[in-house]
């Protein structure tokens, strides 16, 4: 499998957030982690740390943010999946998982999808988190749409996450508004399209204060594979990454290193 030079490498789509050490046993599987919306690699800084040496955390960076900033981000789910598979296809020569939190589920998804078509041995596990399940049109609209002000104070009534610097600044703004709106607008505008259910196990995390969610909403992940789904909630609200994070990587780690075993 090549990669044309209009495709960037993964190095410029992932970040290893763990380096390797000397003498030091190779990790059995890798773990592409994708964040939510508005979010960089630094959702998973301390990832590294709490994580088995087995398991070897790579963030993805998504155009329009960190090492990628003076990219345009991209409005478009599914072609952004086919970029990052395309990006990863030549390096998962080894079992990796996925996790996805938020609109980074359905990035992780349809990003598994794109492998797949491309020849890519599925994942040992997709974990999806914060997120229903694709087929639910639970999130279409046009928030995306709304001027400055009105659009963020919908998202902070709904996810109560935009920093106050963002209102304050004008250049934070300029530089963050822009990255939020692509990333609404891609989680509004996707649109599930039926094809084969993948064979892989799916966990779909959720939080106990998430409105957003609920285990009957999770669980319709099951309808996406032939592997099995299991529903699991942590404290917490639609950030739930936070202050469960230590509860989430325990479950996470163990049941990714289950999955290897055939």
């Amino acid at each position: 499998m090549t990669v044309t030079a209009s495709v960037p490498a993964a190095s410029a789509w992932t970040l290893r957030m763990r380096e390797p050490v000397a003498g030091a046993p190779d990790p059995l599987v890798r773990l592409v982690c994708v964040p939510y919306a508005g979010g960089g690699a630094a959702v998973f800084h301390e990832w590294a740390a709490g994580l088995p040496t087995a398991v070897e955390p790579w963030a993805v960076r998504m155009p329009g943010r960190d090492a990628r900033l003076t990219e345009p981000p991209r409005t478009d789910l599914r072609a952004t999946a086919g970029e990052l598979a395309d990006a990863l296809a030549p390096t998962l020569s080894g079992p990796y998982a996925f996790f996805g939190h938020s609109l980074g589920a359905f990035v992780a998804f349809e990003t598994v999808r794109a492998l797949r078509g491309r020849g890519v041995p599925e994942p040992v596990l997709l974990a999806v988190s914060a997120r229903n399940a694709p087929q639910e049109p639970t999130y279409r609209g046009a928030v995306h749409q709304l001027p400055d002000e009105e659009y963020l104070n919908v998202l902070d009534r709904r996810y109560g996450a935009i920093p106050p610097l963002i209102r304050e600044d004008a250049r934070m703004r300029a530089m963050y508004l822009p990255i939020l709106r692509a990333d609404t607008t891609m989680l509004e505008t996707y649109r599930y399209v039926p094809g084969p259910a993948l064979s892989c196990p799916v966990i779909a995390y959720g939080g106990t204060e998430d409105p957003e969610t609920t285990p009957e909403s999770l669980a319709g992940w099951g309808k996406m594979t032939r592997g099995g789904c299991t529903g699991v909630l942590l404290p917490g609200d639609h950030f739930f990454l936070q202050p469960s994070r230590d509860r989430l990587l325990a479950h996470l780690s163990a049941e990714v290193l289950r999955a290897l075993v055939p």
